[in-house]
């Protein structure tokens, strides 16, 4: 079977995340499951997502045995691959780390919905507690988050990122995004409502 387009979407959207300044160094994960089979595809171990192509993304099976590709799959496929199989209406996920969406979480805040387009398209997006990166605690804090929200489409993880599915890698990239920048606006709105009197001073409003 050809791999090839599968493989070169995962590293496309690889470089998407790492641009938007959604992970750092080789931090984060992508995956999507191969179309008509029980495989996944999946970014390898260890490689910064902004030099990401297509061989370095391996495909797997339910048991995480590479079956085309060189090298091992990320540290967390444990935790993509008990997600997509038990969420199946969702064909990808996407685990990096954003700035603002990590502040929320570390201070054990579900995600603050402060526009209306966010409690549309997202809606509902729980925090996990922290686990080691790789260990079978965290794959089964983000396993239980989306099986015990069947309708949340992304968690926050305290002191590591986000997950996201979708039905395909750009639904989730989009639900990401908006996750990121939702946080971001929670941020500010804070600060502006802490100083609000210096705004009506500064500017006239």
């Amino acid at each position: 079977m050809d791999y090839s387009i599968i493989r070169e979407e995962v590293a496309r959207f690889c470089h998407v995340v790492y641009e938007k300044g959604y992970t750092q160094a080789s931090g984060g994960n992508l995956s999507c499951r191969v179309p008509g089979t029980n495989l996944f595809a999946i970014k390898r171990t260890a490689v910064n997502m902004r030099f990401m192509t297509a061989d370095d993304v391996v495909i797997v099976d339910e048991e995480l045995n590479v079956v085309c590709g060189e090298g091992k799959p990320s540290k967390e496929a444990g935790f993509h691959i008990g997600v997509l199989k038990s969420r199946p209406e969702m064909n990808a996920l996407i685990h990096c780390h954003p700035n603002y969406a990590i502040a929320i979480a570390n201070n054990k805040m579900d995600l603050p919905l402060t526009t209306v387009t966010v409690k549309k398209a997202v809606g509902y997006v729980p925090w996990i507690e922290t686990a080691l990166a790789g260990s079978d605690e965290l794959k089964q804090y983000v396993v239980d988050a989306f099986v015990k929200y069947p309708e949340s489409v992304g968690i926050l993880m305290k002191e590591h990122g986000v997950c996201t599915v979708g039905r395909t890698l750009e639904e989730a990239y989009n639900k990401l995004d908006l996750i990121e920048q939702t946080s971001k606006q929670a941020v500010i709105q804070v600060l502006i409502a802490q100083n609000r009197d210096k705004f009506k001073e500064l500017f006239n409003v």
